[in-house]
């Protein structure tokens, strides 16, 4: 059972008076994420150390209290949400770029970093971390890893998981734990930091990530294609990987989506256009990159119901066109209804197919879906939208959530492929996972946190 007054007068005796928030509208901050959902905490705790994040533990450990880990609440699946209550344990004190090593091209943070700060950090030292999430100027690295986030680069760079090397964590009883390390090898026991990366703050919280880096591209060319054609859109993906062809980016926005943009940051789009696809080269060999970005053109020109075909004339235009496929979702949410997102991802050879299913699926006229994503490596974001008042409609989106995501089933996909599971996610997970890996992942979840106070009510139906 809970014991929320002597955890509270515990935590008086170690943290300062700043350091612990108890007033609602103080909490209220902490409460909500890009889910647009709300769940109020019993406190907010904002540790400026591990030392500070091992003591929290051991009397949330002691006195029964759930904690959810937090950062920049950019997470799209509720995964930070304090769903069951209890303590928001918020890691944006811990904000330090601890080390960049150009020798083993290494860099060492803390959870709180800002990712887009992380670039600009790097930039100087000619270095790169390719995980790069539309929510770049607010989304923090330690959600990126507790949620394995994916981003536009992803097709050609991997996902954050990819790039891990080592962790230091602190588990629900407070001892700390400093899987892997700087090594490129590792092979000593199990993989416990890519267990760690991608759970979702439900096994243990991470107070340092160790990044492996890359050498940063020189060169880079954006080619943009109009289609009057959505399914179409899918088949330039397939056409360019058959071509030999391995692009850093493969982006897709839908008409609705289109429109939205358009509108909301002023920007000239061809608003006829069913599909706009941004695709992205990068290297170290000007030569090279130019000679790729050339074979694309004709290639894209070659599917049929494209309209137009170009290459970005300087890096003011790519970076206009990027812009606009970071403001994607922001765009939508801008129409003022309510929405699903479906994060789904199928292979590629099914994603033409998976396109024109979404296209043709009926609904209500005052319900619009809008699809854009990741199309190069399979994942788009099906954007239900819907006024969450109207119960008829809300039912609908609901009917349209669960069809979307059957059907991704049935291609062999997957119900989400970087947002993680979180609340959203968690009452559809077992059409994909089976029960006997579902047990296993909850006798896991059991090993690390056996009396459950580490980000409940996430993941698993309760």
């Amino acid at each position: 059972m809970m014991r929320l007054g002597e955890f509270l007068g515990e935590l008086k005796t170690f943290l300062k008076e700043d350091q612990i928030i108890l007033d609602r509208e103080g909490m209220a901050h902490f409460s909500y994420d890009a889910t647009e959902r709300q769940f109020m905490p019993q406190v907010v705790v904002l540790p400026n150390n591990t030392e500070e994040v091992s003591k929290i533990m051991r009397c949330a450990w002691k006195y029964e209290v759930p904690v959810t880990p937090q950062g920049g609440r950019t997470g799209l699946s509720g995964g930070g949400l304090p769903v069951k209550g209890g303590t928001v344990l918020s890691l944006l004190r811990f904000k330090r770029i601890i080390e960049i090593d150009e020798k083993n091209m290494i860099a060492v943070v803390e959870p709180g970093v800002i990712s887009k700060d992380l670039q600009e950090a790097l930039k100087a030292h000619n270095l790169f971390f390719p995980p790069d999430p539309s929510s770049t100027v607010e989304s923090t690295i330690g959600g990126n890893v507790a949620e394995n986030a994916g981003y536009t680069r992803a097709v050609k760079y991997g996902v954050t998981r990819d790039y891990v090397r080592g962790l230091e964590a602190v588990l629900p009883d407070g001892e700390i734990i400093h899987p892997g390390g700087k090594n490129a090898k590792n092979v000593a026991g199990y993989d416990l930091v890519s267990l760690l990366t991608g759970s979702e703050g439900t096994l243990a919280v991470i107070t340092k990530i160790i990044f492996k880096l890359l050498p940063r591209p020189a060169i880079r060319r954006t080619i943009i294609v109009y289609l009057n054609n959505l399914p179409r859109a899918a088949d330039i993906v397939l056409r360019v990987f058959q071509a030999g062809i391995v692009p850093c980016a493969i982006e897709l926005l839908d008409n609705v989506t289109i429109n939205a943009v358009a509108d909301y940051i002023n920007t000239p789009l061809r608003r006829d256009a069913e599909a706009l696809v941004l695709i992205e080269v990068d290297g170290h060999l000007e030569k090279t990159v130019n000679a790729e970005a050339r074979e694309i053109i004709p290639l894209c020109e070659s599917v049929h119901g494209v309209v137009e075909v170009k290459l970005a004339l300087d890096e003011e235009e790519a970076n206009r066109f990027w812009t606009i496929r970071r403001e994607a979702l922001p765009a939508l949410k801008a129409l003022g209804k309510d929405h699903f997102e479906a994060d789904v991802v199928v292979p590629h050879y099914e994603l033409p197919f998976l396109v024109k299913f979404i296209g043709e699926l009926e609904h209500g006229d005052a319900i619009k879906i809008a699809t854009f994503g990741h199309a190069g490596d399979g994942n788009l974001h099906v954007t239900i939208l819907y006024r969450r008042r109207n119960f008829t409609e809300l039912d609908e989106a609901y009917r349209l959530l669960e069809t979307v995501y059957r059907r991704t089933i049935e291609m062999g996909g997957s119900l989400t492929g970087e947002h993680g599971v979180g609340i959203t996610v968690k009452d559809y997970l077992p059409l994909q996972i089976e029960e006997t890996e579902m047990a296993l992942m909850k006798r896991i979840k059991t090993a690390f946190d056996p009396k459950g106070i580490l980000n409940p009510g996430k993941i698993f139906v309760d």
